[in-house]
């Protein structure tokens, strides 16, 4: 991980009242450790941002609906099958706008049909993946409830998104006094599954991918450790499949990809190169 001010911000809250002694031994046990030990895990809690909500960046989720999925849809068509993965998905928001999104774009090209505001698949087959190394951010994910906060979830929600939810009464005590929560419906639910992945790891956990997003997390890897995770993810995507990166971020491993520019920014269709 890049240290920079907002690693070592979080380092100084989470360890300044810790004696320069029991820090040292706290640091030697961590390194003898795996990486699944709960001391680790609970680091990780501290450290990651869940800083998302739903239709970040709406210009590059035009680009999607409008370019990607049409253009994978057709090239599926002899499969009728889309995959979709979300790496680094937090709390979920980004796996679900995939899943809606990808079910209008089978709408829009014929292949679903829609009846008292469901979408349906006809005759394809659609799933999503969403990862995250943080169990926490994973509990609300699998949960799909978010509450209508000032700067919450759905911050930047357009008008036609509102089809996914559905407003929920929240059982006494457990949610924020005067604020309304929404499930995500079933028929998105149900597309979507969450499992814990750490990004370090050289095998992916799915592939065959036909669409993967990783965005706004490689700002914080050293280029060398950027490299690496754009190869897994390379593992995971079949060739003519479409990977999404952060618009910081620079492709390091370009062997692996066509490039292509659009009206929200950079995507990368998989080649035929084996790694």
């Amino acid at each position: 991980i890049k240290s920079g001010t907002l690693v070592e911000r979080k380092l100084t809250r989470i360890l300044k009242d810790m004696p320069v002694n029991v820090l040292r031994d706290w640091v030697t046990s961590m390194n003898n450790c795996s990486s699944e030990h709960a001391e680790w895990q609970s680091l990780v809690e501290n450290l990651t941002v869940h800083e998302t909500y739903f239709c970040r960046d709406p210009d590059l989720l035009d680009m999607v609906s409008q370019e990607i999925l049409p253009m994978l849809i057709a090239s599926r068509e002899h499969v009728q099958q889309l995959q979709v993965w979300s790496a680094a998905s937090s709390t979920g928001e980004e796996a679900y706008d995939l899943g809606y999104m990808a079910l209008r774009a089978l709408q829009q090209a014929g292949k679903a049909g829609q009846s008292d505001g469901k979408i349906t698949p006809r005759g394809w087959s659609l799933y999503v993946l969403g990862t995250d190394i943080s169990n926490q951010a994973l509990r609300t994910a699998r949960e799909g409830v978010y509450g209508d906060l000032g700067m919450g979830s759905f911050r930047n929600l357009p008008g036609h998104w509102k089809g996914m939810f559905q407003d929920i009464s929240m059982p006494e005590g457990a949610g924020m006094p005067g604020v309304n929560y929404f499930r995500i419906r079933d028929w998105v639910k149900n597309l979507v599954r969450f499992e814990r992945f750490n990004l370090m790891n050289t095998r992916p956990p799915v592939t065959g991918m036909d669409l993967v997003f990783c965005r706004n997390v490689l700002i914080y890897f050293e280029d060398p450790v950027k490299r690496a995770v754009q190869q897994m993810l390379a593992r995971a995507i079949s060739p003519g499949g479409v990977l999404v990166l952060g618009a910081s971020v620079q492709m390091l491993a370009p062997e692996y990809f066509e490039s292509r520019l659009g009206k929200g920014g950079p995507w990368y269709v998989r080649n035929e190169t084996r790694i």
